[in-house]
């Protein structure tokens, strides 16, 4: 018996230490379009609960516990017996892998939250979209050949007759016979371009005269940290990226439903609460932390502090990149939302309380929330956006960087909201009421389209003058507003490259390329045209290979379009010198990117 006490024991420890496992079979469409798939989870704990994310769709249990809908994308089941579970659902059939379930963690009462290992075993593609002639290089690149292409070139040392208006960021590059190079400029973002291209050119440098400069003083690439957050360095290696294809505007989209992503200094609950990620002990309120993020990392710090927003500032405009940050209202609120009440119950003090307790309205949001929206009537939604505004204003004043804007959002209220209350009213205090904290301070908005729809005259003439842009993302741009581009069907590089299903992304708006982003054309639009803006929205990135993948080489084609409204050449030259410059650069750098 002695014997086989240390055997037992080591069973034992073995038994308590083991990683419960997800295992997730896609099941075969069948006639009425449904797929019987298969969810089995292994080494789980009687009592516990397990959290994931991500499932399309389920019409019926066929097996096992019921799943149950939480808010967004989570989902949970409680655990009726120890060890394996086994779930059967009918579902929608799969439209691509990155849609199946993810993020699976198991919770105990009392223990730390364990995340799960998941195993996939799909149906495979046999999909065959064949060869795209588009994507064969038919052109070889010139020496001066980059992304953004230049305006004008004159090769050998013979003059070329200097253009007669100089627009801002204007730069004219003088080559001679033994490879050194003259700069002109009038401006400082001028002599910065020029160094752009100077590097990109390859080497040795040929005789040549290079004249350019933007289309477009707007050149803006949006980043969503709140759905899936990223890191500062992985943040600084985005700017490094835009700088590369003179972008100018990095919109940080910080705060949304899912998080809230910037220290705040005088609202401590903000970051406390919506800048973590965990439910000890089933806190369905989630008094303490928000509910665990799609890719199932849990606990993490999910926010830049005051000091790191700073570092990000001075690092972007360095490369001469202004940084206008998003906070995402009245609607994708859910983040602002528990970390108010959370600190209406740590202070018992309502000031700062953004949800009636007393509303009892039902929506449904497009991402699937039910509690996401400002009751816009309280007063105490404005003290709370006073104090955020005199924050960000007061960083990027220590930061020595200027404020062009705060966006803030603006789109997609999902309808019944404010049920009791007249809508339209409910949108035109809203904006009025922002744009007098805007007007207090000196500082200028921005928005997404919506916030231009469905306000009262007077309103849009007082938005009009407080007003740095709108983003057009789903219509033709709008007469009397300044308009960045910004169309999902375009420029949203989020969305799948694809009809391939083991490609990564969302394809509500289509499938977007290259091909896609370079044919956007602003002639197309109408309104006063500022500038062009690619998107990236992370409700499908899970790492930086995700972020890469999705930018390079999509997001080149906003580059392009945001440089030169009208390209020197056709869609087959601009991705012949992508193929022969760029990609050769990515492959150096370690970045993951699209290949043909």
């Amino acid at each position: 018996m002695k014997r086989l006490f240390p055997i037992i024991l080591l069973f034992l420890l073995v038994s308590c230490t083991r990683t419960p496992v997800a295992e997730w079979t896609e099941g075969q469409a069948e006639a009425d379009g449904r797929a019987l798939n298969t969810l089995v989870l292994q080494d789980v704990t009687k009592g516990s609960r397990v959290w994931f994310q991500e499932l399309f769709d389920t019409k019926n249990i066929v097996e096992g516990p019921a799943i149950n809908h939480y808010q967004g994308t989570s989902w949970y089941i409680d655990i009726p017996n120890d060890g394996t579970v086994t779930i059967k659902y009918y579902g929608r059939a799969l439209p691509r892998h990155s849609w199946a379930p993810e993020g699976f963690v198991m919770q105990q009462r009392g223990k730390a939250d364990k995340p799960m290992q998941v195993n996939y075993h799909f149906i495979n593609d046999t999909t065959n979209t064949g060869i795209d002639e588009d994507f064969i290089p038919k052109y070889e690149a010139q020496s001066a050949d980059i992304i953004p292409q230049v305006k004008r070139v004159q090769y050998g040392t013979e003059p070329l007759e200097p253009s007669e208006s100089l627009p801002h960021g204007w730069y004219r590059i003088t080559i001679d016979e033994n490879g050194e190079s003259t700069v002109e400029s009038d401006d400082e973002d001028g002599a910065f371009y020029a160094k752009i291209t100077l590097d990109k050119l390859p080497k040795p440098l040929q005789p040549m005269t290079i004249e350019d400069w933007p289309d477009n003083q707007y050149r803006g690439f949006m980043l969503d940290v709140a759905r899936d957050f990223r890191p500062v360095d992985e943040v600084l290696k985005v700017i490094d990226l835009m700088a590369q294809y003179k972008f100018n505007v990095f919109h940080f989209h910080i705060g949304d439903d899912e998080a809230w992503c910037l220290e705040i200094k005088d609202l401590p609950d903000l970051t406390d609460l919506s800048g973590h990620h965990a439910l000890p002990d089933w806190d369905l309120q989630e008094t303490k932390a928000l509910k665990p993020t799609a890719n199932g990392r849990v606990g993490n710090k999910t926010y830049y502090t005051a000091e790191e927003y700073k570092q990000i500032l001075r690092y972007a405009w360095e490369r001469h990149i202004a940084v206008i940050p998003e906070f995402d209202a009245p609607g994708h609120s859910r983040a602002s939302i528990k970390a108010m009440q959370a600190y209406e119950r740590r202070t018992g003090d309502s000031d700062l309380r953004l949800q009636d307790a007393a509303d009892t309205s039902r929506y449904w949001s497009a991402q699937d929330f039910t509690d996401n929206v400002l009751s816009v009537y309280l007063p105490s939604v404005y003290t709370f956006y006073g104090i955020v505004f005199d924050e960000v204003i007061r960083l990027h004043s220590e930061a020595e960087v200027p404020l062009l804007a705060i966006h803030i959002g603006g789109d997609e209220v999902p309808g019944g909201a404010w049920s009791d209350k007249d809508r339209h009213a409910m949108k035109d205090l809203f904006t009025n009421s922002m744009l007098e904290l805007a007007e207090q301070r000196g500082i200028l908005l921005a928005g997404w389209e919506d916030i231009a729809k469905g306000i009262e005259p007077a309103t849009a003439e007082r938005l009009k003058q407080s007003l740095y842009f709108i983003n057009i993302w789903t219509g033709k741009g709008m007469e009397g507003f300044p308009c960045v581009l910004s169309p999902a069907t375009n420029n949203y590089v989020d969305l799948a490259y694809s009809a391939d299903r083991e490609e990564l992304g969302l394809f509500w708006a289509g499938f977007v390329d290259e091909r896609k982003t370079y044919s956007m054309n602003p002639a197309d639009y109408i309104g006063d045209i500022v500038g062009v803006s690619a998107h990236l929205w992370s409700e499908q990135l899970r790492c930086f290979d995700d972020v890469t993948f999705q930018m390079l080489p999509k997001a080149l084609g906003c580059a392009e379009r945001a440089w030169n409204t009208t390209s020197p050449g056709d869609f087959n030259q601009f991705y012949s010198i992508i193929v022969q410059r760029e990609m050769p650069v990515w492959e150096q750098k370690g970045y993951k990117f699209k290949k043909r």
